[in-house]
């Protein structure tokens, strides 16, 4: 068909597609028990609507920091690097936001969002672009990371309903396998 991409090997058989999709959607995922429940818990610790919102909005201010610059970081990083380094910061994010912080440390928290989400979200979209079908690549990888991410919504509900902000180690594990797969990856990208 006429603009269609050229056939081959399914993406499914390259160790680093799988690797970029397994990593991408545990990292993503892992934001479940904040999208979902982190302002519900800053209330709980007094803050009011006005400094909730701030710290929403400090989250996007350091991502758009971190894209600003990601041409700049794109020639010094693989995409297995950048996803590593979101994973990481992941897990720090969420091991911290376990022990429910006190309102000082949210902002810096926050900053945190610019790897969590940021690296990790440019990680992939590097790694995809070098695909030979990049469209396929992206169309799969966004697919898989909504599915993980709605199951590990579901299973959020359940856990902060049980342990509260402890909940969020549950996502700190979910991170850390994304940085356990990008970092054991990083030796097939060199293949």
């Amino acid at each position: 068909a006429a603009g269609s991409q050229p056939a081959g090997p399914s993406l499914w058989r390259s160790k680093t597609f799988v690797a970029v999709v397994a990593t991408g959607s545990l990292v993503q995922a892992s934001h479940a028990v904040l999208y979902g429940f982190a302002s519900l818990q800053w209330a709980a610790q007094g803050l009011d609507g006005l400094q909730i919102g701030a710290l929403w909005g400090i989250g996007v201010v350091a991502e758009i920091v971190l894209f600003a610059v990601s041409g700049r970081l794109a020639t010094r990083l693989r995409p297995l690097d950048m996803l590593a380094i979101g994973a990481l910061g992941a897990m720090l994010r969420w091991v911290v936001m376990a022990f429910d912080p006190p309102a000082a440390m949210l902002p810096a928290l926050q900053c945190l969002h610019a790897l969590s989400f940021g690296a990790t979200h440019l990680g992939a979209m590097q790694a995809l672009a070098e695909e030979r079908r990049g469209a396929t690549a992206q169309g799969d990888y966004a697919s898989v990371v909504a599915i993980v991410f709605a199951a590990t919504m579901g299973a959020s509900g359940l856990l902060v309903s049980a342990l509260g902000s402890v909940a969020y180690l549950a996502m700190a594990a979910s991170a850390t396998a994304g940085a356990v797969i990008a970092i054991g990856a990083r030796r097939y990208a060199r293949a």
